[in-house]
């Protein structure tokens, strides 16, 4: 295809200054009000939303997956064991209350009978809930790679189907033996570790600059989609009197995965280069805005850059702290309203997705306000990511503060709790889309990095709340995790701020410009 290269060197210039190529209506195509892009946004969201389906589907099953013993339940006299001044006690009953023995879930489904299938302890559980992590950070980096080198669309087709078939085969892993459960979760985490970095891969390919935040966003979002699904249809499922229930909040997400693969397959094309079905104009659309005309794939991979670049840096430090307050509100705040505040939800798993249907919804709407101001010329990326981004952690950091200090309000902690997982909605305009605004050759190789590194907060969180909380209900020593938390995401956004920025990096281009 011939392109004119003043007009391309033009447009490049403008987009890395302004983000948009809105005044450049010179010889400018303009794109399909919903066209082949939207098509390939729209898929990666129902893969993103199914992914994470069968990511949380475990944490909601297992309470109804392992047999509940007689002893599972112990009652403790709080005059006793701690001050009564540092633990919230049970409406109608001052002085005791129960502690469930068996870790919580996500969603806090609590069974009537004790009918669970596997007699396993709370160490089993946690190796089992735990090992998942273990083959999803060893496939980030490679994820990046294979994405460059044999197209997003196959690694994360291949990526979410292979899932699927993982999801279809955990009940039966599970009935086998415990080590053919943790050798499934391990090889599932493998699978899934790739998609974040082929997604990120193909929206630098297919996302013009000033959509960026929008359809990024919009597809990043799937992950909160699945969440919310996820939650109430697995407590659902587990209900159902046929083969124990439990299984099929496996089957139906791992059926969902293969429908979605052979609609991906067929739908999809790796680029807007190799799309059949796209439009000439939406084609030429997509290449002066991102510049990405001819995406080579061998293009070297500059490790040296990356790694000695303040601004790589500052995403990775900001993906570290919203991953470090965004494990404590999905693996350890259930913990804290169990055995601190005894919240219990009973089967009520729609409220337990309220967080995360809030956090979608923020999502989206932020998203449209962050390409406005980009493409108004009332803010440049970099402002934008900044300021997108304090949101995203300030706000969620004030809600930590106000909950350390909520004592045992139920309603005002579970409010606080909500509005803190909704601004984190805001960071989908911020660092999370940062990695295609300094390096879209290298966008899949980047998220795979900060990626990777930023789920130890996985493994490391539930540790250093373990050395902290050591007393059971202790409101005291919860407020220190609060604070800290809080403290984590301001710290983290501060490096964020200074050091951040949505210039493309000379990098990017300059192993390509000198072999061309």
């Amino acid at each position: 295809m011939v392109v004119n290269e003043e007009l391309l060197s033009k447009c490049e210039a403008h987009v890395r200054r302004y983000g948009t190529t809105d005044k450049l209506t010179e010889h400018q195509p303009t794109a399909d009000y919903f066209g082949s892009r939207h098509k390939f946004a729209f898929m990666a969201f129902l893969g993103l939303a199914v992914v994470y389906m069968m990511r949380v589907n475990l944490s909601v099953t297992i309470v109804d997956m392992v047999r509940m013993p007689s002893s599972s339940a112990t009652t403790i006299n709080t005059t006793k064991r701690i001050p009564t001044s540092t633990v919230c006690p049970i409406r109608n009953s001052p002085t005791t209350f129960t502690v469930d023995r068996q870790p919580p879930s996500i969603c806090f489904v609590f069974r009537l009978c004790n009918d669970g299938e596997f007699d396993w302890d709370i160490k089993t559980q946690g190796l089992v809930l735990g090992s998942f992590f273990w083959g999803y950070t060893v496939t980030q980096i490679p994820g990046g790679l294979l994405s460059r080198k044999c197209g997003g669309k196959n690694v994360l087709g291949i990526g979410i189907f292979l899932t699927g078939l993982l999801s279809l085969a955990t009940p039966s892993a599970a009935r086998s033996s415990i080590p053919t459960l943790i050798t499934v979760r391990i090889l599932t985490g493998l699978a899934e570790g790739v998609t974040l970095p082929a997604v990120h891969h193909m929206l630098s390919a297919w996302v013009p600059t000033q959509e960026r935040s929008t359809i990024g966003a919009f597809v990043l979002a799937g992950m909160q989609f699945g969440t919310v699904l996820a939650l109430p249809l697995s407590g659902f499922l587990c209900d159902v009197n046929l083969d124990g229930g439990w299984p099929l909040a496996f089957y139906v997400p791992g059926f969902l995965a293969v429908i979605w693969f052979l609609g991906w397959w067929w739908a999809v094309s790796d680029s807007p280069e190799n799309d059949p079905h796209i439009s000439e104009d939406e084609r030429k659309f997509i290449q002066i805005s991102t510049g990405n005309l001819q995406r080579d794939a061998t293009l070297q991979t500059p490790w040296l850059d990356m790694a000695t670049s303040v601004h790589v840096w500052a995403i990775l430090i900001a993906h570290i702290g919203k991953s470090w307050g965004f494990s404590i509100l999905l693996t350890e705040l259930p913990t804290y309203l169990n055995t601190v505040l005894h919240f219990n939800m009973k089967p009520n798993c729609l409220l337990s997705a309220m967080p995360y249907m809030a956090m979608w919804l923020c999502s989206i709407i932020f998203s449209f306000v962050a390409d406005a101001l980009r493409s108004k010329h009332i803010l440049s990326t970099t402002q934008t990511r900044k300021l997108f981004n304090t949101i995203g952690f300030i706000a969620p950091a004030i809600a930590f503060v106000g909950a350390s200090f909520t004592g045992c309000d139920q309603t005002a902690t579970v409010t606080l709790i909500i509005l803190a997982t909704a601004f984190i909605g805001a960071v989908y305009s911020g660092f999370e889309v940062n990695h295609i605004d300094i390096a879209p050759e290298h966008a899949g190789v980047l998220m795979g990095i900060t990626n990777c590194l930023a789920s130890t907060c996985g493994f490391i969180a539930p540790y250093v709340i373990s050395r902290i909380v050591t007393t059971q209900g202790s409101v005291d020593q919860w407020r220190i995790v609060f604070l800290l938390s809080a403290g984590v995401y301001v710290v983290t956004n501060f490096f964020y701020v200074i050091f951040a920025t949505g210039e493309e990096q000379q990098w990017n281009r300059a192993k390509r410009s000198e072999t061309s």
